[in-house]
C-alpha cells in the first residue's frame, strides 16, 4: 500500500538479540497482522542485533506510542533496549550511570573491541584500557594467563579466555572486562576449533561468565561480529 509522503511519519525502535529473526517473526505474527493499517514494522538485523522499527503514517504519536509499547511486551524475552542506540554506547551509558569502569583482552578481535568502547565522547569516565594479547606470551606475561591452562586448552578455550578477563580486570583495577579470543581464520582452524569459533569472557562482580560463539567463515565478519556479541554479552551480564 502506498502512502502519501506528505503525511507525518512517527518512528519507534527498539532492540532485540538472542533469537532469529525468521523466529521472532513467527513469534509476533499475530500481534503485527493485527496493526492498523496505517503502522508498519520493519524488522533491520545485523550482527546478532535486530533492530525493529515501528512507523506510523499520519497517525497521532499516542497510537503509535501505544503499539510500541505492545511490541516490547511481545519481545520481552528477547528486548536488549527499547530505543535505538548503538550496543557499545548502552554499555557505556550503563557504566557512567553506576560509577563502574571497564577494560578488555582481546586476541582475536585485535583491538577493535577498545575502539567501539572509546569511539563516543564520555568514554574516558568508564573505560579504562586495553590489552591485545595476540600471542600466547603476552596473555602469560601481562594478562597473567597460566602457561598450564594453554598448554592443556589452547588459546581459544574458555579456560583461557576467563582467566584473560579477570587478568586485566586486575591488570587496570575495574570492575567489569571483557576479553574475547577466537580463529579468525583463513588460517589455523581444525575440526575441533574450526575457523569462526570465538570465546568470549565477561567478568564483574557477580563473577566471570563465558560463552561460544560460531561467527561465520570470513575474517573481516569474525571479528566485528566477536565484538558486538561480546559487547551484547556485556550488555545482558550488567543488566543482571
Amino acid at each position: 500500500k502506498k502512502y502519501d509522503n506528505r503525511l507525518q511519519i512517527i518512528h519507534r525502535t527498539c532492540l532485540v538479540s538472542g533469537i532469529a529473526e525468521s523466529t521472532l517473526a513467527l513469534e509476533i505474527e499475530d500481534w503485527e497482522q493485527a496493526l492498523p493499517s496505517n503502522i508498519r514494522l520493519a524488522y533491520l538485523p545485523k550482527d546478532g542485533i535486530i533492530r525493529l522499527r515501528l512507523s506510523g503514517y499520519g497517525v497521532d504519536e499516542d497510537v503509535v506510542d501505544a503499539s510500541f509499547a505492545t511490541l516490547l511486551e511481545n519481545v520481552s524475552n528477547y528486548l536488549l533496549a527499547a530505543e535505538d542506540k548503538p550496543i557499545e554506547v548502552l554499555v557505556g551509558e550503563w557504566l557512567t550511570q553506576n560509577g563502574a569502569t571497564i577494560a578488555t583482552a582481546e586476541s582475536c578481535t585485535g583491538g577493535r573491541l577498545a575502539a567501539l568502547l572509546n569511539a563516543h565522547s564520555g568514554s574516558s569516565a568508564f573505560y579504562y584500557g586495553s590489552v591485545v594479547a595476540y600471542d600466547n606470551s603476552i596473555k602469560e606475561m601481562v594478562l597473567g594467563v597460566e602457561h598450564q591452562t594453554l598448554e592443556q586448552y589452547g588459546a581459544v578455550s574458555e579456560q583461557v579466555v576467563k582467566q584473560m578477563a579477570e587478568g586485566v580486570k586486575k591488570l587496570c583495577k575495574t570492575d567489569y572486562a571483557i576479553a574475547t579470543s577466537g580463529i579468525a581464520g583463513p588460517l589455523g582452524g581444525s575440526e575441533e576449533k574450526p575457523v569462526g569459533t570465538v570465546w568470549i569472557a565477561c567478568s564483574g562482580p557477580k563473577g566471570t561468565e563465558c560463552v561460544c560463539l560460531y561467527l561465520g567463515k570470513e575474517r573481516k565478519t569474525i571479528t566485528e561480529r566477536a565484538c558486538i556479541q561480546a559487547l551484547i554479552k556485556m550488555y545482558k551480564y550488567l543488566q543482571k
